[in-house]
């Protein structure tokens, strides 16, 4: 399992030539994937495709071979993970089933968070929440819980059909490290402020000590 990190995708030299989000996302989570399975990109074609819920996968790799026309498939089983908010992008790599979300911590009224989550978080969410007397604890767990919340669903690949109200990371006193199998991680950007993003991995607990982090 391997988390690559990109801080600054303005000025981030594989994004040159580049125009659109939707085609930087596209090279970004490439551009991962090949350095994953230890190939070269221009030596590498992936074929991305969507589940029924959205969510993409890598449906098939090949390689080119030296002196031969055709290019040899990649049996490697692997995942994605894409998420990014702002100027700042990650994407989770990985042999198993993976979720990642990046969260900017955006400057809003507590009374617009607290509408957003008795819309969209459960009860034992909203009840956590409450709990807080003080307005930035409010704040800082509401993106916590968003971002949790986000890699979850990813990680189940159902996305929003899943409803985010029908299930909680987060219990009466305090938030939860797991979701059944599921485990979150926080990871924390070296070239921000520790509250500045939000960014959650989640993954099966069996694989909880085996994750490495890259910056591109």
């Amino acid at each position: 399992m391997k988390l690559y990190i990109c801080e600054n995708t303005k000025s981030a030299k594989w994004r040159k030539g580049i125009p659109s989000e939707k085609k930087m996302s596209l090279a970004f989570a490439k551009k991962c994937i090949c350095d994953f399975v230890g190939e070269k990109e221009q030596q590498m074609e992936i074929k991305i495709s969507k589940n029924e819920y959205g969510k993409p996968y890598v449906r098939e790799m090949r390689k080119n071979m030296p002196g031969k026309q055709k290019k040899a498939k990649i049996g490697l089983s692997v995942h994605f993970s894409l998420s990014h908010s702002e100027n700042t992008m990650v994407c989770a790599v990985a042999c198993f089933n993976i979720g990642a979300d990046c969260q900017k911590r955006i400057p809003r009224k507590i009374g617009s968070l607290k509408k957003i989550a008795g819309r969209f978080y459960s009860g034992e969410e909203n009840a956590f929440l409450d709990s807080k007397a003080e307005e930035e604890d409010y704040i800082d767990n509401f993106f916590s819980i968003w971002a949790k919340k986000e890699a979850y669903i990813k990680y189940t690949g159902k996305g929003l059909a899943e409803g985010l109200d029908t299930f909680s990371v987060a219990s009466g006193s305090s938030q939860k490290n797991f979701a059944g199998e599921a485990r979150f991680k926080r990871i924390y950007l070296k070239n921000s402020k520790k509250d500045d993003f939000y960014v959650y991995l989640c993954y099966d607990k069996k694989n909880r000590n085996i994750l490495k982090t890259k910056y591109v």
